[in-house]
């Protein structure tokens, strides 16, 4: 009995014993765990400070690569310089000196198109009085709220007369009261003076100007286009101005297309004038009973065909004088053709030509006053595209006329020749 009594206080013992042990590693593990994540959470700390740090310094680096790159890149240019002949050196500066031209060109323009003083000096430079920003803030001062001022204006007959002017943005408004007209106005480049624009002043138009300039209140007529519309009216042209553009090559073109036109018009007339060709021509020769009868209902060429059957009987003789006279016979109806086909055929190559000339003329202005200005190429472009029009509105309805002549007179052609063979084998009475 007291030996399981023993037993059984020891077991009791072992299991106190056992049960103590796990608590003591789980804390001992959660402790640890803990730690850890403080540790890592410093760590973390760190690192982000560092690459901060490190970031800076590399914005920094880059900052001076960059800064090293630029004084690469001018001294590079400037090694380029020192290798560049004197020629090369001397076309740069001519070119600055051209832009430097073309700038004070533009700014003395605008100083005598605004009629505001500005002297030259030595050195050809522009000096603008100093009013000039005065007068500047006036015309913004203007434009929120525009008046009418007198200004010299150059009428549609040329003469220079003092009008009331009324700006409205980048519309400019006139009207005289003692010439009672009025209407739109244009500053053309390098013109002083403004002038009217021609063919939009009408009566109605300066009684509604005379109206605003008045009482403040009227209709008036403005180009929503800024003067694009006057440009197009101002080059519409006719059709010798249209032609002369075209230059010495449309010349040829314009008189083989009047000859193409005299010969389709005098073929046209022949081959309408000629006889119409009986279809029953065999049938109508044997209804006749006399030689007399047989050439009465024929004309031109069947008569002719009747003659020579009735003056020679079948024989190789009377083929021989068919086959003459159709011979002859055609070529007096074909006779003339071939200068319609021709022109047909000539027209678009002089037309080419023309093209090439006119290319050769503009590659030549381009080379001499350069690419800047089209006004001073534009004359060969016109004069390549004027000569290929030409060339194709004279060769595309000669083309079509020679075509439909030569079927009339193939057609022609063939029925008289079947007739001719029926008729080489006929019995005349």
């Amino acid at each position: 009995m007291i030996t399981r009594l023993t037993i059984l206080l020891f077991l009791l013992i072992t299991g106190f014993s056992s049960t103590a042990v796990p608590n003591s590693v789980s804390q001992e593990l959660v402790n640890r765990i803990t730690g850890s994540q403080k540790s890592l959470q410093a760590l973390e700390s760190k690192i982000n400070e560092e690459t901060l740090k490190y970031q800076a310094q590399l914005n920094k680096e880059l900052a001076v690569v960059k800064a090293l790159r630029e004084q690469a890149t001018t001294i590079q240019r400037t090694a380029d310089e020192q290798l560049m002949s004197i020629e090369q050196l001397s076309d740069r500066i001519n070119k600055w000196r051209e832009q430097d031209n073309y700038q004070k060109l533009l700014l003395q323009t605008y100083l005598e198109q605004q009629n505001i003083a500005f002297e030259h000096t030595g050195t050809s430079n522009v000096t603008a009085n100093p009013e000039i920003f005065r007068h500047l803030r006036n015309e913004l001062i203007d434009d929120l709220a525009p008046s009418w001022q007198q200004t010299d204006v150059i009428s549609t007959n040329g003469e220079v007369k003092p009008f009331n002017v009324l700006n409205i943005g980048p519309i400019q408004l006139a009207y005289n009261s003692q010439l009672q007209t009025g209407g739109l106005l244009e500053n053309p480049v390098n013109q002083t003076l403004p002038n009217l624009v021609k063919g939009v002043s009408q009566n109605a138009q300066a009684m509604q100007l005379q109206q605003l300039n008045q009482t403040g209140i009227g209709s008036v007529t403005f180009d929503p286009t800024l003067g694009n519309a006057t440009k197009l009216q101002n080059n519409q042209q006719g059709i010798i101005s249209h032609i002369k553009k075209g230059g010495v090559w449309a010349l040829p073109i314009l008189f083989f297309g009047l000859l193409a036109l005299i010969a389709a018009l005098l073929k046209s007339i022949q081959l309408i004038r000629l006889p119409r060709i009986s279809n029953d021509f065999i049938e109508q020769l044997k209804a006749k009973k006399t030689s007399l009868e047989a050439q009465i209902p024929f004309d031109g060429a069947e008569k002719k065909l009747v003659q020579i059957a009735l003056d020679t009987p079948i024989s190789e003789q009377r083929d021989d004088q068919i086959v003459s006279y159709l011979m002859r016979h055609q070529q007096k109806v074909e006779n003339y053709l071939g200068v319609v086909a021709t022109t047909a055929a000539i027209a678009p190559l002089l037309g080419l030509l023309g093209t090439v000339s006119g290319m050769i003329n503009t590659f030549m202005m381009m080379n001499t006053f350069g690419t800047g200005d089209a006004a001073t190429v534009s004359g060969g472009i016109s004069e390549a595209l004027v000569t290929t029009e030409l060339g194709l509105i004279v060769a595309i309805p000669s083309l079509i006329i020679s075509a439909l002549l030569n079927r009339k007179a193939k057609s022609y052609k063939a029925k008289l020749e079947a007739n001719a063979i029926q008729i080489s084998k006929f019995a005349m009475h």
